[in-house]
């Protein structure tokens, strides 16, 4: 097998690769020409509706990866956190301390700490329905159909403004036929999994309903056993990382006329785990007590941990989507939606059994939105525009012990109104030019509180807190794209991207509350190129990229709390390539190659410069996946298999530079497979067997870290260990 040790190997392998990608792309110019396509098979097109109708990903100038229904099922991905391995610089992985919450970075850009104070440097939507807080945010979704994977500002034509990018969960559509699947499997750590999916027939020639659940439960990863030290306390729960979640949807599509339709959905997920498995590990230090760098991986099978009681979430919502097609060149919609977090964990972060450090965190969080957008044509126009309203209302409790035997008390909380118009406008000036202008303007109000009623317990204040602010922003983007043939496309993009400001939710004192962090603006440089090769047997995506940010926020650890502060000016550059070549009309080969680099220009606190010394977070320099997928026709059935190898470079975890090097994750590979034979059982039946396999060299790799930096360790966390299980699906 395929392992890369190093990053220079890693870079050969990338640039030896694509100079073959290069060399066999040459050749197909000239087939091209010839106007014959040898093997009579091309690339099957991805439709993606990332600029909000209906396009060709490869006529779509914008950085993007898709995953359509197949290809979720091929790579078995369950959640959001599962398409890191595929996708460059995209970087998802649990928060730290639990397995519910979600650190999602694109192209450098993160909420190290998804506090529900904080803004989301990528935003999430379901079904266009924007997804406020990355708490909770690994939440399974039933009927899943799509993902998309926006790279880059997307503020003119999205609900939210973010930096980063955007992720959206597409589900299926009601077929309005009777129709759908029953499925099961079951694998190692005990895990095992029901789901089963309905469409009903169309009631009335107008009503089409669909009703999907899912079930997935598994074993802790790691046991929690007694200590023999003296004096230790028994552990809290039998085991880690254990799995038990829940999900369902329900769809109604009403079909009134031609014209009109009325789209509603709910969905509802649960998820009930065990506390992630923190792992103590004292740093390498030097003779002078200054911390050089993390404990060498060795990822543990126990341990023994007094306070890691529970880590569980439920999020449900409701959307309702109105269409009216005012003429065959106009089209209104109205997405008005509402959706409930509840989050709580007891978790244990001083990694020994006894009470150091102890906290709890119950988290309820509500957002009402309604967006309007009118989609249209005229002549050589095409054009989105939309209004935005969003509320959301959260409030947490977060105590903490550090073993005086009384827990410290801690309330916070934020309500934030958002106002904001967008819209983006396509100028075909002829065959091959386009012209794209894109404009938001967003207004933003927070009022947040504090108490903290026992900070005498540990020497610090106690206070309550009151505030409130506002922050607005205009965010424009332009983009000309050039259109060489039918099969190549080139871009160049500029777009600004914005975080509002807001106050540190989880400020030790009263002087630090009252001081909220700005605001964050990015302004994004882009080009890329689309193409596909050999008449349609290659593709090949790629783009380039320069993000200069000012006020970049940046989530502190300072041990029992974590605070936002700005780096005044900063920026990342980087490449995306992403490949695909059709050897035959069964074998399909993948090539994804991921480059960023970070840079601060001024990183100024309280008078001491950190621009040479500070980190990026979660900005592995290179990032690599290599995938193939082989079908063959057994007669009585399909079999499809996929193996996918991935490689993501050291990378950092926080800024600050003690805590970045505690926490330090070293380079990794993976390893994942998959089979599936599909068997039809007549016309409208067929069943699929599949066995699949993740982490199949069990490599040990750590996720992410709590620094304690003043006693020189870190609580660190690792990836899953290898997985494997079989399932069998009946489609009717």
């Amino acid at each position: 097998m395929l392992k890369i040790r190093n990053k220079k190997q890693a870079v050969r392998l990338m640039v030896s690769t694509i100079i073959a990608t290069g060399a066999f792309t040459g050749v197909a110019a000239g087939a091209d020409a010839a106007g014959d396509s040898e093997g009579g098979f091309v690339l099957e097109e991805i439709v993606v509706t990332a600029q909000k109708r209906e396009q060709n990903l490869q006529d779509t100038p914008i950085s993007l990866a898709a995953f359509d229904r197949e290809a979720l099922e091929m790579r078995s991905i369950k959640d959001i956190a599962d398409v890191t391995a595929y996708t460059p610089n995209v970087q998802i992985t649990p928060s730290p301390g639990g397995n519910t919450g979600a650190t999602v970075a694109i192209r450098g850009a993160t909420t190290v700490n998804p506090a529900v104070t904080w803004e989301p440097a990528v935003g999430i939507y379901i079904d266009g329905v924007f997804v406020a807080k990355n708490v909770g945010g690994l939440f399974d979704v039933a009927e899943l159909e799509r993902i998309e994977v926006l790279r880059g500002p997307q503020g003119a034509l999205y609900g939210k403004n973010t930096t980063g990018g955007a992720i959206n969960l597409i589900t299926r559509k009601p077929s309005g036929e009777l129709g759908g699947y029953v499925k099961g499997g079951a694998g190692n750590y005990g895990s095992y999994e029901f789901g089963a999916s309905i469409d009903l027939p169309k009631l009335g020639d107008i009503l089409s309903v669909n009703v999907a659940y899912n079930k997935r439960e598994r074993d802790g990863f790691y046991d929690n056993v007694e200590s023999s030290l003296p004096g230790a306390n028994p552990p809290a729960s039998n085991d880690f990382n254990s799995l038990d979640a829940e999900s369902l949807r329900v769809a109604a599509l009403a079909e009134f006329s031609e014209s009109f339709s009325a789209y509603y959905t709910f969905d509802w997920s649960r998820r009930n785990n065990s506390p992630s498995f923190g792992q103590f590990e004292l740093g390498t230090l030097s003779a002078t007590y200054d911390i050089l760098g993390p404990a060498p991986i060795e990822r543990q099978d126990e341990g023994s941990r007094d306070g890691t009681f529970y880590d569980t979430s439920k999020t449900q919502g409701h959307a309702l989507h109105l269409t009216w097609d005012i003429s065959d060149n106009m089209t209104l919609k109205s997405i008005t939606a509402y959706r409930e977090m509840q989050f709580h964990d007891n978790n244990d972060y001083d990694g020994v059994p006894y009470t150091g450090f102890h906290a709890e965190r119950d988290v309820d969080h509500s957002q009402t939105s309604q967006e309007l957008q009118l989609v249209g044509s005229m002549d050589s126009l095409t054009y989105v525009l939309g209004l935005f309203y969003f509320n959301e209302k959260a409030d947490a409790f977060n105590p903490y012990d550090f073993g005086f035997g009384i827990p410290v008390r801690n309330y916070y909380g934020v309500e934030s109104n958002s106002y904001a118009a967008f819209g983006q406008v396509d100028w075909a000036i002829d065959d091959h030019w386009t012209l794209t202008l894109g404009m938001r303007y967003t207004k933003e109000d927070k009022d947040a509180y504090i108490r903290h009623p026992d900070g005498y317990f540990i020497g610090a204040d106690t206070f309550e807190f009151e505030d409130s602010d506002t922050w607005n922003n205009f965010s424009p983007s332009a983009t000309i794209s050039y259109k060489l043939n039918e099969d190549v496309n080139f871009y160049a993009k500029v777009a600004r991207g914005w975080k509002a400001g807001g106050f540190n939710g989880e400020a030790v004192s009263a002087a630090v509350a009252s001081v909220p962090y700005d605001e964050e603006t990015m302004t994004s440089y882009e080009i890329g190129m689309k193409a596909r090769w050999m008449d349609g047997r290659v593709q090949t995506n790629i783009a380039g990229f320069y993000n200069k940010v000012n006020d970049l926020q940046l989530s502190n650890f300072l041990g029992a709390y974590s605070q936002i502060e700005n780096a005044g000016e900063s920026s990342v550059k980087g490449i995306e390539f992403e490949g695909i070549l059709l050897i035959t009309e069964s074998l399909t080969a993948f090539l994804n190659y991921g480059y960023m680099k970070g840079d601060y220009q001024d990183f100024s606190v309280g008078g001491v410069q950190h621009k040479d010394t500070a980190k990026f977070p979660y900005t592995p320099e290179h990032k690599i996946s290599v995938g193939l997928e082989h079908s063959v026709d057994l007669g009585f059935g399909e079999l499809r298999s996929r193996v996918d190898y991935s490689w993501t470079d050291e990378q950092y975890f926080f800024h600050e530079e003690a805590s970045a090097l505690l926490t330090k994750g070293e380079s990794y590979d993976l390893l994942n497979a998959r089979i599936a034979l599909d068997i039809p059982l007549d016309d409208r039946r067929s069943l699929e067997l599949s066995v699949w396999g993740k982490n199949l060299t069990d490599a040990e790799y750590r996720l992410h870290g709590i620094p304690i930096t003043s006693n020189f360790y870190a609580i660190n966390y690792y990836g899953d260990p290898r997985t494997f299980g079989f399932g069998a699906k009946i489609n009717f």
